[in-house]
């Protein structure tokens, strides 16, 4: 659901720019929104979708640009993980710790996405690597560095926060915050630097995340309370499914194996690990795509295991590759992302047959991923999307199952609805939400003798998307003004009524 969002809001910082509407920079935004109302700019930190609009500037607007995007991050991160791990493996370990951090199941599935994980992730392993080059060299560019790639992973997923904590716990253990020590100054530099970029940011999240405060400290479909058994070992319940059970076992195995021996700077990856792992049980809403930010330590840790076994380094190397192999097959095999047909198509025959400037209703499940569809593929620009939900029901946020309020509309009043709309075409999802009264009203008004069939478009998955049925299109029979008129509408999540 996410990820149709993230790649429209690409579309709308490459549009912003084009138009440059800085006279009313707020009013661009709220148009847009009543055009592909999908828009969720501001909501999440923007840092990602520059790289998107820069993409699409090149490319075209297309879910190919944005995965593209998405990729050079994967390669960034490869490439940082290998350069991270060899400050504490040999090279062969530290190449196949590159490679098995985006052959893990996680990293493998989020990495196909549009996404903001994996990107975040990314900053965040770079920011390590120049803190210890700092460390390495003392030179005060390194700790800037370091300081602009931690806010940058924090602009790209606000929960990179918990990384701050991690950098600052390892400068105490150095002793590098201490009055007269050379480290001092440049340290101070780096915390000006950042606090200085922070500043927008916290503006941004203080207006527009006040349900993501909310859903950090309490949700009601939480998988478990936070101070509970399972709230608390969620995390290391899920860990088999980010890593696979190898990975888990051998970086279990890896402090035995090493005596108890930490590597050089190895306190970082246990306070990295130990930290994220409080910070994110401490959320409520807990997923497993939230936790990829903390498994780079038990990959060094897995790898390490295998390259201090007492077996010839033929063997050591050749274990690690087999790992490295493995994993990746597996991922391959059971962490395909999904996919499902339909929603472009049905984008584009609408944009096919409908008049100029008019709206088109939309009704079913994956509602962002059709208004991506009308921008990135129907090259009409003067047609809008009315998502159908904003009329038959109020008090929603986010999702149907977190609540809302059925608006109880009669048939007759959804044609008027309709008419005043100006939607002359609606894409609905047969039998979807189909036991609400207003919705069951919509299907009576579309079967009725004011709407004709004109397509059906069959949603077909890759199996793991379930309650999927045809998107039919109507054709609304009365003839409509040009215009199109944007119904009131609720944004829960920021508190604002349009």
């Amino acid at each position: 659901m996410d990820a149709s969002r993230h790649a429209l809001n690409g579309a709308f910082v490459l549009d912003f720019l084009r138009a440059m509407p800085l006279h009313d920079p707020q009013g661009f935004a709220l148009e847009y929104y009543r055009q592909y109302p999908a828009l969720t700019i501001l909501f999440y930190p923007p840092l990602f979708y520059g790289f998107l609009a820069v993409a699409y500037a090149v490319f075209g607007v297309s879910e190919s640009s944005a995965l593209m995007v998405e990729l050079c991050f994967v390669y960034a991160l490869a490439w940082g993980g290998f350069r991270l791990a060899r400050h504490f493996l040999p090279p062969l370990p530290a190449f196949c710790a590159g490679l098995l951090l985006i052959a893990t199941p996680g990293v493998f599935f989020w990495g196909q996405q549009v996404m903001l994980d994996v990107p975040a992730f990314c900053f965040l392993l770079w920011s390590m690597i120049f803190y210890l080059r700092f460390n390495a060299d003392n030179r005060p560019r390194d700790i800037v560095l370091c300081a602009i790639l931690a806010v940058l992973a924090i602009y790209t997923k606000y929960n990179a926060a918990f990384f701050a904590g991690v950098l600052g716990i390892a400068m105490l253990q150095r002793g590098q915050l201490w009055p007269g020590r050379k480290t001092l100054g440049p340290i101070l530099i780096a915390l000006a630097v950042a606090g200085l970029m922070m500043l927008p940011l916290a503006a941004i999240f203080l207006k527009f995340s006040a349900y993501n405060l909310g859903q950090a400290v309490s949700a009601e479909d939480a998988v478990a309370g936070r101070w509970s058994v399972a709230g608390l070992s969620y995390y290391a319940r899920i860990l088999p499914e980010l890593i696979t059970w190898p990975v888990l076992a051998l970086a279990l195995a890896a402090p035995v194996l090493c005596r108890g021996r930490l590597p050089r700077d190895g306190g970082i990856l246990v306070v990295w690990l130990l930290l994220g792992y409080a910070f994110y049980s401490m959320i409520a809403v807990k997923e497993p795509r939230h936790f990829l930010f903390v498994i780079f330590p038990l990959i060094v840790a897995a790898l390490l295991a295998i390259a201090v076994l007492p077996v010839p380094k033929f063997l050591r190397a050749g274990g690690c590759v087999a790992l490295v192999a493995g994993v990746f097959g597996f991922s391959f095999t059971t962490a395909q992302p999904f996919h499902v047909t339909g929603m472009r198509q049905a984008a584009m025959s609408v944009a096919a047959a409908a008049p100029q400037e008019c709206n088109i209703g939309f009704w079913g499940r994956l509602d962002g991923t059709f208004i991506f569809a009308m921008r990135a593929y129907t090259h009409r620009p003067d047609l809008g999307v009315v998502r159908m939900d904003k009329l038959l029901f109020s008090d929603v946020a986010v999702s149907f199952e977190r609540g809302f309020t059925d608006n109880r509309l009669t048939p007759e009043r959804i044609i008027d609805q309709v008419r005043a709309l100006h939607m002359q075409f609606i894409v609905a999802q047969s039998d979807y939400e189909a036991d609400t009264p207003s919705v069951a009203a919509m299907q009576a008004a579309l079967h009725s003798d004011k709407f004709q069939e004109i397509g059906r478009f069959p949603m077909v998955s890759n199996g793991k998307l379930t309650h999927l049925n045809d998107l039919v299109l109507y054709r609304f029979l009365e003839p409509l003004p040009p215009g199109r008129v944007a119904p009131a509408m609720q944004l829960k999540l920021i508190g604002k009524q349009i």
